[in-house]
């Protein structure tokens, strides 16, 4: 597989082989959204596997990595030219958008525009056909030509260069014990604790028999309550409450554990 790509001045020729493997930090997942604002015309579209960012077309939106390619050969690299762009089509910011500084690995400098820092998950970097948005610093933003709404075949091409923009919502702020973390489960916030168990309460408002054997989520020494959650001191230990109903827990994340009865705790 041969793909095209902007070092300096010069088209290079990388030659890629399917069992090359890298491992660098572009393989990593995506980190989580800044916010759940976007530039006009982006928007986000539930996949398989989650959400993706899209253009005003409906089209996936597709991160260059430029991590991947300083990872191959050690040299910084700016954007893709020629054969590339035969394939990727660059998603431009709209004209006179100023052009933040150059971020590590893209190599060269700013060609216009003044050196602002940047903001939030969305800038504005140099690319191929002039300023087009740059995801997180350093995923330079096109959309597969040909390609179909929703689709996203490509993500992972040519050894994780290519990679969908996925949308991960920003973790909600909580107001709960130590204890308790908002975590991302199918797509959505849960609670869980700091060890990565998820949280679940009653349906309603009395204990069944059968919640006498679920695993309680333990207060330790806390006397005092923090937001919605308040303590029960029994007689052997004391409870977490939320919103007034006793708090378990499961082993894991898979919400199919939580017995008949309870329902997940959500921020």
């Amino acid at each position: 597989m041969t793909t095209f790509f902007h070092h300096a001045s010069l088209a290079i020729a990388l030659i890629v082989t399917p069992a090359t493997a890298w491992a660098q930090a572009s393989d990593l997942p995506i980190a989580v959204a800044a916010s759940d604002t976007f530039p006009a015309g982006i928007g986000t579209k539930a996949v398989k596997d989650g959400a993706v960012y899209v253009d005003k077309r409906g089209l996936t939106l597709y991160g260059m990595d430029v991590r991947a390619l300083t990872g191959r050969t050690g040299k910084p690299f700016l954007f893709c030219t020629g054969a590339c762009l035969d394939s990727w089509e660059p998603l431009l910011a709209p004209a006179g958008s100023p052009v933040q500084p150059t971020p590590p690995g893209f190599g060269g400098n700013s060609r216009n525009g003044p050196r602002v820092a940047p903001s939030g998950d969305w800038t504005v970097s140099e690319g191929p056909q002039g300023p087009q948005w740059t995801y997180k610093r350093v995923h330079m933003v096109f959309t597969r030509k040909g390609d179909r709404p929703g689709s996203t075949a490509h993500d992972g091409e040519d050894v994780f260069v290519w990679n969908t923009l996925k949308y991960i919502p920003p973790a909600p702020k909580i107001s709960a014990p130590l204890s308790v973390q908002a975590r991302l489960v199918d797509g959505a916030y849960v609670l869980a604790d700091t060890q990565g168990n998820l949280l679940y309460t009653m349906q309603t408002k009395r204990c069944s028999a059968a919640c006498a054997d679920w695993q309680v989520f333990p207060a330790g020494m806390a006397r005092r309550g923090v937001g919605a959650w308040s303590v029960e001191q029994g007689q052997d230990y004391a409870q977490w409450l939320y919103h007034g109903k006793p708090v378990f827990k499961i082993s894991g994340t898979d919400p199919a554990k939580i017995p008949t009865g309870g329902v997940v705790l959500k921020p």
